[in-house]
C-alpha cells in the first residue's frame, strides 16, 4: 500500500476520532463548548459593548443552537472531503468514490447519533443526521471541484492530460 493511501486512511480515522470525542462529551460538557463559542461570537457582535447583560444572554440563547448546527455541518464537510480523498485513492473513479463516500459518511452520521443516546445528557437527532449528510455532500463536492481545478492547472502547465 502506498504512502498516499496510508495517510488518507489516517486522516479519515483522525476525523472519526474527533467526531467521536465531541459526541462522547456528556450533555453539560457539550453545552459548555457550544456556549463558549456562542459567547465569543456575541462578544464580537457587541464589540462596542452596547448590550445589557440580559440582551447579551438572550443573544447567546439565539446563537447557540445555530452554532451547534453549523458545527455539525462543518465537521462533516471536512469528513466528506477526507473520506472522498481516501476512497478516491483506492478506486480512482468518481462515481464509485461518490457512492462509497456517501455511504460511509451517512452511516457514520447515523452511528454518531445512536452513540449519543448512551451518553448522559445527550440524545440522538434525525435532524442532525440530515445536517451531517449535507456536510458530507459538501465535502465530496469540494473534493471533486478541487480535483478538477488541479487537473486544469496541471494541463495548462504541461499541456497534457492529468488523471
Amino acid at each position: 500500500m502506498n504512502l498516499k493511501k496510508i495517510i488518507s486512511i489516517m486522516v479519515v480515522l483522525m476525523w472519526m476520532s474527533v467526531v467521536f470525542y465531541f459526541s462522547n462529551q456528556q450533555g453539560e460538557g457539550s453545552g459548555n463548548t457550544s456556549r463558549t463559542v456562542s459567547k465569543i461570537i456575541v462578544n464580537i457582535i457587541d464589540i462596542q459593548k452596547q448590550y445589557t447583560s440580559q440582551q447579551t444572554e438572550e443573544l447567546i440563547q439565539i446563537v447557540e443552537p445555530i452554532i451547534r448546527k453549523i458545527a455539525h455541518y462543518t465537521i462533516y464537510a471536512i469528513g466528506g472531503l477526507a473520506i472522498a480523498n481516501c476512497v478516491y485513492q483506492f478506486f480512482n473513479k468518481e462515481n464509485i468514490m461518490i457512492g462509497i463516500s456517501m455511504t460511509i459518511g451517512v452511516l457514520y452520521a447515523i452511528s454518531d447519533e445512536i452513540h449519543q443516546f448512551i451518553i448522559p445528557g445527550r440524545s440522538g437527532n434525525i435532524k442532525d443526521v440530515v445536517i451531517d449528510s449535507l456536510g458530507i455532500v459538501t465535502g465530496i463536492i469540494v473534493f471533486l471541484l478541487t480535483k478538477e481545478i488541479y487537473k486544469k492547472i496541471k494541463c495548462k502547465e504541461g499541456n497534457r492530460e492529468v488523471e
